[in-house]
């Protein structure tokens, strides 16, 4: 197995300006915001909470929404004397600094200097620093990369289909974890799943994956590369006999989790900082015959947030306690138990990073080395001056991007039919598939909340 040396690790878990990660980062659209937080929409003057200070990447940035109801995101300091821009005015077509009234468009020109002389090229000297936005979905998105390198939008069809309905969540888990790596890890950290977020409820161990029991061969696992990341696919067992579990989970590049259910999920964990991310989450339902299915219409009226237990204390995880404290209604759910497993890796001794060095990898660590071995990968393409995976330009960035999340209850034959499909092959067939189609592929019907 291979051993993590801890500098090489570090190098490749900072995401600040010109970290090696973060220029992967800023190769990528990336959610900043939820639409809905900084209020309006496009076409609309919003309120109180225009602007907005947004953290992304180790930077400090201000988001707000000009009169024609466009976002913009901007350097939180005035270039001029280094107010917050938080402070300032939002007018018809620009931010004003109340400090001098220095005033900045969406592009970061400057376009008035009120305290200067009549006649003054001082805004003509000074660019501030902006970023690009886009909003789809509830959310807005923002590319901090260079200029010369942004790629088209991509276009999920989560985020882009019209035949649905579509549930956003409003960007309130934070997560403290060690290091980004740590939480994207976790996404293809199959056996976690049943193990942390099973045995540890106060049950009997589930085993639905094993790797062999009773006489059955090993559950069917699975990693692999694909266009956007990488995905791993199991077959596990079920409480019903002859009925399995087929479930597939994409890694989608920079930070994406792609799951499947009774509507297909976008889970976006975007670094704030070395030791903080934030979640973003977009869920699209297609309707039935023109409705909404039951499930999704009750979740529309539920007024607990998508993204968990959001807007929680900071001494949260401490405050629900120890593995015993199942009753405390905090502990519910799988939030908690990722926090303690993830952000409980940190080495003081090593600036809050984990301790590579001191781990011991198996086995049931594939998925977690092929994450790493990809963000190696992508840190050398950005070097070579590349895009990095997942960036489609041309034509085919104009095409909606399907990729096959999904989870089904099925006959074994019927599951492992689908297991030894290539990637293409599934993408055809899933895109065809309903939520309630006949036959033996059944949706499981799980909304993500």
């Amino acid at each position: 197995m291979p051993v993590f040396m801890n500098e090489e690790e570090k190098e490749l878990i900072q995401i600040g300006p010109a970290t090696p990660s973060g220029e992967v980062f800023r190769r990528y659209w990336l959610p900043v915001e939820v639409s809905a937080n900084l209020g309006g929409k496009p076409g609309s003057f919003p309120g109180f909470n225009n602007p907005l200070r947004v953290r992304v990447l180790s930077e400090d940035l201000v988001l707000f929404r000009d009169g024609s109801g466009k976002p913009s995101l901007l350097a939180e300091h005035c270039s001029h004397r280094g107010t917050s821009l938080l402070y300032g005015r939002v007018e018809e077509n620009c931010l004003r600094c109340l400090y001098h009234g220095w005033a900045y468009d969406g592009e970061g020109n400057v376009i008035d200097t009120p305290a200067e002389p009549p006649g003054s090229n001082l805004k003509h000297t000074v660019r501030h620093p902006s970023y690009p936005c886009f909003e789809v979905a509830g959310l807005i998105f923002a590319y901090l990369g260079p200029q010369d390198k942004i790629p088209p939008f991509p276009r999920y069809e989560e985020l882009f289909r019209e035949d649905g309905v579509r549930l956003t969540g409003n960007g309130g888990r934070i997560q403290k974890s060690p290091a980004f790596l740590q939480t994207l890890d976790n996404v293809l950290d199959v056996w976690h799943r049943d193990i942390l977020h099973g045995w540890f409820k106060g049950m009997p161990p589930r085993t639905t994956l094993h790797w062999g029991q009773n006489g059955e061969p090993a559950s069917p696992l699975k990693y692999e590369r694909s266009p956007w990341g990488a995905y791993y696919i199991y077959i596990a067992n079920t409480p019903k006999a002859g009925v399995y579990h087929y479930h597939e989970t994409h890694a989608v590049f920079p930070c994406v989790r792609h799951v499947g259910g009774s509507g297909k999920g976008l889970h976006w964990a975007v670094p704030i900082d070395d030791h903080t991310t934030r979640w973003f989450s977009v869920s699209f339902h297609p309707t039935v015959d023109s409705h909404p299915q039951t499930d999704v219409a009750q979740s529309l009226l539920d007024p607990r947030p998508m993204d968990g237990h959001a807007n929680l204390p900071d001494d949260w995880v401490e405050q629900v306690g120890r593995w015993w404290n199942l009753g405390h209604p905090w502990r519910q759910g799988q939030i908690w138990e990722d926090e303690v497993a993830m952000g409980t890796q940190g080495d003081p001794a090593h600036d809050g990073f984990p301790d590579w060095e001191r781990w011991h990898l198996g086995t049931s660590d594939r998925g977690m080395m092929l994450n790493h071995q990809l963000w190696r990968e992508q840190i050398d393409r950005v070097r070579e001056g590349l895009d990095p995976i997942g960036i489609i330009r041309g034509h085919a960035a104009e095409e909606l991007i399907r990729v096959p999340a999904a989870q089904f209850h099925l006959g074994f034959d019927e599951a492992m039919r689908l297991f030894n499909m290539s990637l293409e092959d599934r993408i055809a067939e899933f895109s065809h598939a309903t939520p309630h189609s006949a036959g033996p592929r059944v949706a499981e019907p799980t909304v993500r909340r």
